[in-house]
């Protein structure tokens, strides 16, 4: 079977526009953007608005940090910044590579599928640890 044959049906726009596509780029991108920037120059960056108009951390502070850090090999540094990247880390490469897998196989109507139980495990544990965050960074500061 030919190449145009597979593409039968799908215009390049909409392959580009497919969710595969836009989960790999998403993903891909934020993962590039991380391996670009140098843990130095990203020490004292604060990209969150919620932190500039109160002066406190929310729970996903540091994120940005972190996923340089991560990128780079430093885990105690990641982890120091916000606890719960790494879930979220975890998370991009995992949708980025299963994205890469359905545009390769060439499925391009449906987001990408992940176990169920590895969806439900996964949004326990961040869920719970990013609740801690908002206890220890926000709640507390406010009591």
């Amino acid at each position: 079977m030919g190449e145009k044959e597979i593409l039968r049906g799908f215009s390049p726009t909409e392959i580009i526009r497919s969710p595969a596509a836009l989960a790999a780029t998403f993903t891909g991108g934020t993962l590039m953007v991380s391996a670009v920037l140098q843990p130095s120059r990203v020490t004292t960056l604060s990209l969150c608005p919620i932190f500039h108009l109160t002066g406190i951390e929310c729970p996903f502070c540091g994120m940005t940090r972190s996923f340089v850090s991560i990128t780079h090999g430093d885990f105690a540094q990641a982890i120091d910044y916000n606890p719960g990247s790494p879930l979220i880390y975890a998370a991009f490469v995992w949708i980025f590579l299963i994205s890469l897998k359905s545009v390769a196989t060439k499925q391009f109507e449906t987001f990408p599928r992940t176990p169920r139980w590895l969806v439900q495990s996964w949004l326990l544990i961040t869920c719970s640890l990013f609740a801690w965050l908002l206890w220890e960074r926000v709640i507390i500061v406010l009591l």
